[in-house]
């Protein structure tokens, strides 16, 4: 019994945790700015189906491909170091 308490526990637990995780989110996407139509690094035109699917977009999906790359590379400690 004592076993089966703590289960449901631990499943309350996930869903509070989950569920807060959802209001965060939405309560970013609701208090972005509007998406761009053009992307502000290369100037392309952004879907309108990726300005409905990523609320507050400002890259075309390629440009946001290579800045993901880049703060990936970043986070791993090559802050801009030219290898020789």
């Amino acid at each position: 019994m004592s076993e089966d308490l703590n289960d449901e526990m631990a499943q309350v637990s996930t869903a509070i945790f989950t569920q807060r995780g959802i209001d965060a989110i939405r309560a970013k996407v609701h208090s972005l700015r509007p998406s761009k139509e053009i992307c502000e690094c290369c100037g392309a035109d952004i879907p309108a189906a990726r300005q409905l699917a990523v609320p507050g977009v400002e890259l075309c999906a390629a440009c946001q491909d290579v800045k993901e790359k880049q703060d990936v590379h970043r986070a791993a400690g090559c802050r801009g170091l030219h290898h020789v």
